[in-house]
């Protein structure tokens, strides 16, 4: 009986200890601003350290292999541009014209911006 005695106080003594050890863990971590994530941050770059390479477009001038390549769009959606800028007396007036096609949207248009690419028509 006097084994059990002991061995139930050694148990809930072990026991709070450990609770002051993980309440101890977990101020440290929030002291010290630890942020657990569930996603995989092995690609993100600071902004220091990330340099993107500017290119720029003409979409008066381009031609089909440059829409393919530097806005890295599809071979009919780049004839389609070309479609929509000669019926168009062969010059769009402004970048935004490109949106007129149901294919592009705003998203693409901002992939492009993060991208560093610009869009010109001059």
């Amino acid at each position: 009986m006097q084994y059990l005695k002991r061995n139930t106080k050694f148990s809930i003594l072990a026991f709070l200890v450990i609770v002051l050890y993980i309440t101890i863990s977990i101020f440290t971590l929030a002291k010290t601003k630890v942020y657990f994530s569930l996603y995989d941050n092995t690609q993100i770059l600071s902004s220091t350290s990330l340099k993107l390479e500017v290119q720029t477009i003409n979409i008066n001038t381009a031609s089909q292999d440059e829409f393919i390549k530097i806005l890295q769009i599809s071979e009919p959606l780049s004839q389609e541009i070309i479609t929509l800028r000669e019926s168009q007396s062969g010059r769009f007036q402004e970048p935004q014209n490109l949106l007129q096609l149901p294919e592009l949207i705003n998203l693409d248009w901002e992939e492009w911006k993060e991208e560093g690419i610009i869009i010109s028509v001059k």
